[in-house]
């Protein structure tokens, strides 16, 4: 009961060839076991201030403290895999095109600017004074999935049960005059900001 592990959790692991005292401390994620520290009459106070100090240093202090204190020649065969796996990692990169909407996650390489990843925060919902839209106060923001097409170059904003709407990424000046596009002033965390409206079209998505 204590590692949670259900009946089929506890075959499976042992299908998968975990056997008592081997190194698989983990199987799909999930613990094969614990270790038990016995203390009885003969102990000491040296003895579990040892035993104190070993799991500070090996199970509560930060990463890099870790490898300080671990000799990775000495380890068997079995474990030597283990100090790499304790290294961060990169697993995954998501931008948030729309403030306070889905993400869209970089399966590729993606340019960085001045201001951070590329079309990040670039775009805002705001209310007819102007004020951005958070979830704050509208949680189902969080429904509305951006998908960035570089390539193409549109967004395309999609909502469960309506047909999706596309954006351009980059709208020339001259573009922009032709139009008659709305610039916008906003605030956002007590900072101001300007933009151009995207269009009725899109509002009357939103």
């Amino acid at each position: 009961w204590f590692f949670q592990l259900s009946t089929s959790d506890i075959r499976k692991q042992y299908e998968s060839g975990h056997v008592c005292s081997d190194y698989n401390d983990l199987v799909d994620g999930k613990p094969t076991g614990a270790v038990r520290v016995s203390f009885g009459y003969m102990t000491r106070k040296q003895d579990v201030d040892k035993v104190v100090s070993m799991i500070k240093k090996c199970y509560l202090s930060s990463y890099e403290e870790r490898w300080k204190h671990m000799d990775i020649s000495k380890l068997p065969k079995e474990l030597k895999h283990i100090p790499e796996r304790l290294k961060p990692q990169l697993k995954e990169i998501c931008i948030y095109p729309v403030k306070s909407c889905g993400a869209f996650k970089v399966t590729d390489s993606w340019p960085l600017t001045t201001t951070g990843f590329l079309y990040d925060r670039g775009w805002m919902i705001v209310d007819a004074s102007g004020m951005a839209i958070t979830q704050k106060h509208q949680t189902r923001l969080c429904l509305i999935k951006p998908i960035i097409n570089r390539q193409k170059g549109f967004m395309e904003l999609t909502f469960t049960g309506m047909k999706s709407i596309q954006i351009n990424l980059e709208t020339a000046k001259e573009q922009i005059d032709i139009i008659n596009t709305t610039f916008c002033q906003s605030k956002v965390c007590d900072d101001l900001v300007s933009g151009y409206d995207c269009g009725h079209e899109v509002g009357n998505w939103l």
